[in-house]
């Protein structure tokens, strides 16, 4: 484990603008980073009636839990699918709200980069949300049928009229298009660039939308090197039972 280099006798501010990853720990800690940048972690600490320990394994819990190398490649289909639910949880669950609220009171001594951020980041939740619903409810929904199918016969016929209005490839075609959810923001903001004369405000921000958009890329890997191709060969193996079930009748 890294070390955070925290320091109960720093001053909130000092910390965040060092490491901006902290202003999100300590909002699913129920505490808002702007409402006590003057206060030093032992300060909050003792304020909030929390341990330095239960603090500190949350900050860096935060800034350094790392899942990339799980094997996602050896899940069934149907698991990779869940996991792909889980992170959409994680999303709209965890990453937005605390962006959204941080970009709504946003501080910045920069009046380009917080009009732009309040105006574009809101359109960004409205159509990612949207996007994650209806993948969940059409994409997800398919692959699931395709899979139970393929291990029960009784389904095929199920399947068949599903297979009619859908196939993977306009799903990954369309998927393609609409991939880089975070495009407009990252050149708005020069790749989330953080300079040194940047706020705390504009620091946090700018961490947390690079933190997510990485997530995101990793997100799209998953679903576009992984679950295509595993459900084109699905989609492949329906149609060849049906093909079957077809022939024998």
């Amino acid at each position: 484990m890294k070390n955070t280099n925290l320091e109960m006798d720093k001053k909130l501010e000092e910390l965040i603008l060092q490491t901006p990853q902290i202003a999100s720990a300590l909002h699913f800690l129920g505490i808002q980073f702007l409402n006590h940048t003057d206060k030093t972690l032992k300060e909050i600490c003792d304020k909030k009636q929390i341990s330095y320990e239960n603090l500190e394994n949350n900050i860096k819990k935060n800034i350094f839990e790392n899942s990339n190398n799980f094997p996602i490649n050896s899940l069934n289909i149907d698991l990779i699918i869940e996991y792909l639910k889980h992170n959409h949880y994680i999303f709209i669950k965890q990453r937005l709200p605390f962006i959204i609220e941080t970009v709504k009171k946003f501080e910045g001594n920069f009046p380009a980069i917080k009009s732009e951020l309040q105006l574009v980041f809101p359109l960004f939740v409205e159509d990612f949300v949207s996007h994650i619903y209806e993948e969940e409810d059409t994409l997800f929904s398919y692959i699931l049928l395709l899979n139970n199918a393929s291990q029960d016969e009784n389904l095929i016929n199920k399947a068949k009229a599903k297979m009619m209005e859908n196939s993977i490839k306009e799903f990954q075609n369309d998927h393609e298009i609409h991939d880089d959810h975070l495009k407009g923001l990252r050149s708005m903001t020069n790749d989330f660039e953080i300079l040194p004369n940047y706020d705390i405000s504009t620091k946090v921000v700018l961490t947390e939308l690079k933190k997510l958009d990485e997530e995101l890329r990793i997100h799209a890997k998953i679903e576009n090197e992984i679950l295509f191709p595993k459900a084109l060969e699905l989609e492949a193996k329906v149609f060849k039972n049906l093909d079957l079930k077809i022939a024998l009748n």
